[in-house]
């Protein structure tokens, strides 16, 4: 059934304009969220508690609960129409801030390491670096279904992308950064369940040090990497500051220290952004076992 819906929704997505086309799945999420997506909308309402504590009214949370999947609609739709962005016309839909930072960080030839969540459009910022001369290497996780996993692949490699998935990481990414080359991580999902609990919004939980402990072991900087929607089909991808390393101390409490850097960023985009946080699973799992 997942298989046909994609097959149907890609097809769909090149014969519908795209006004159109964020009009209908805007509906089509709607309807969704009313009937069977009442599991995520309540976890998504805990995140947002969590986040901002009782300074939301209620009225004001369920009208964030909802813009959120409405905004996750059109990423998802995006995602779709990934193959019509191209070298030529990336900037009518990509606007890069701060990317002079990348520069002077390749400069050291040490690589460098792009840190986001899942937050605004993680797909579109990562083929950004590809338009800008720096084909990445993206980090993934497979989906359950074969197809999609095949389907989201074949997306990213046509832009310009290679795709490593976590049993190959730690190896293909090492090599990508001695060559003073990008490696894109999606780090505010703890996959592997062998990450370290640091205080998020005031609650402890468990975050990936992948990127950390790879930028210690061949001294290439992370820096924290976030596209956010600034209108249909129009982003901001937006640069921050390098997260650099002083020795190649593998201490639990020199990798909180690093990790705490990332965090505090994500806070922050989070509290800005809080709608286009796509985390549809609660991220408190401590909390809720």
């Amino acid at each position: 059934m997942e298989t046909a819906f994609y097959f149907i929704v890609n097809f769909l997505s090149y014969i519908i304009p795209v006004r159109l086309a964020h009009f209908l799945a805007k509906w089509i999420i709607v309807a969704l969220y009313s009937t069977f997506y009442r599991k995520q909308r309540i976890n998504v309402e805990k995140n947002l508690t969590y986040v901002f504590k009782s300074r939301l009214r209620g009225w004001e949370k369920k009208r964030l609960v909802l813009d959120t999947f409405l905004n996750f609609a059109s990423f998802f739709y995006e995602f779709l129409i990934i193959k019509r962005i191209n070298q030529k016309n990336f900037r009518n839909f990509l606007n890069p801030i701060g990317f002079e930072k990348v520069g002077k960080a390749l400069k050291k030839e040490k690589g460098v390491i792009f840190i986001t969540g899942h937050l605004g459009n993680w797909e579109w910022g990562a083929s950004t670096l590809t338009y800008l001369g720096y084909p990445p290497i993206v980090i993934a996780n497979r989906f359950r279904n074969r197809f999609i996993t095949k389907y989201f692949f074949d997306r990213r490699q046509q832009q310009g992308m290679e795709v490593v998935y976590l049993e190959d990481a730690v190896r293909k990414s090492l090599r990508k950064l001695r060559r003073n080359g990008l490696v894109a991580i999606v780090g505010d999902r703890n996959f592997t369940n062998q990450g370290v609990e640091v205080p998020f919004f005031g609650k402890e939980t468990k975050f990936p040090t992948g990127a950390f402990l790879l930028g210690i072991r061949c001294g290439a900087p992370v820096i924290p990497t976030f596209a956010v929607r600034v209108g249909m089909c129009k982003y901001d991808v937006i640069f921050e500051n390098p997260i650099y390393f002083e020795g190649k101390s593998y201490k639990e409490e020199e990798v909180k220290k690093y990790l705490m850097k990332w965090v505090k960023t994500l806070e922050g985009y989070i509290r800005r952004y809080p709608n286009q946080w796509y985390r549809f699973e609660p991220f408190w799992v401590t909390e809720e076992k």
